[in-house]
């Protein structure tokens, strides 16, 4: 009887390790887009947006931070999402390059700035940006 009370408690042990490690990973995920990882919490990310990837490399001269989202939405509406909301405090829009299609943009107190490239491909958006910290 011992030993059936020791499987017993391993194996529940095992399935909660199970649910703790997929609870983690569904935690990791939302943080990624909610600013963890070198990503600012406040940097506007197109809703249901997936992260595709993400870089944060330190040097002397500052942080870098690149990070691209696929979007489930054509070009013209995440456009209009980012004309919007980088325009809100705290970021601002100063520029916008209509032979790249990149925009600059920076934080109103000009401790970051960055660039964001949108590329679409029918209903699907590519967003890439890099920050500068």
């Amino acid at each position: 009887m011992c030993f059936r009370k020791f499987v017993l408690l391993v194996g529940g042990l095992g399935a909660l390790l199970v649910i703790g490690a997929l609870a983690g990973a569904s935690t990791l995920s939302k943080n990624l887009n909610a600013g963890t990882f070198g990503v600012p919490s406040d940097f506007p990310v197109y809703p249901a947006a997936a992260l595709v990837g993400v870089n944060e490399t330190f040097s002397t001269s500052g942080t870098r931070v690149t990070a691209s989202w696929e979007a489930a939405a054509p070009l013209a509406t995440v456009e209009s999402f980012y004309s919007e909301r980088l325009n809100q405090a705290p970021w601002a829009i100063t520029q916008k390059n209509p032979v790249d299609g990149t925009w600059e943009f920076r934080t109103n107190d000009v401790r970051m700035r960055g660039h964001l490239r949108l590329s679409g491909h029918g209903e699907q958006t590519r967003v890439d940006i890099v920050l500068l910290k």
